[in-house]
């Protein structure tokens, strides 16, 4: 079980690593991947904004009517 009263004053925003301006969601998304696909991702130098914007495209072209998100 969690702590029922956190202390939050020393919790900060984490600042955007792109350009992007659209809202993000409040939880992270999460998977495992295989042992070479991590090493490759991990030494993008901006792999979050790389992430978000190959997981935002696979989701406009394979889950979303008409490419909007």
């Amino acid at each position: 079980m969690g702590n029922p009263n956190p202390k939050t004053e020393y919790l900060r925003p984490t600042p955007r690593s792109d350009d992007t301006t659209e809202p993000l969601a409040h939880a992270g998304l999460m998977a495992r991947v295989p042992v070479r696909i991590d090493a490759v991702v991990r030494s993008l130098p901006n792999r979050s904004a790389w992430l978000r914007r190959v997981i935002t495209e696979a989701a406009q072209r394979e889950l979303m009517k008409d490419g909007e998100v």
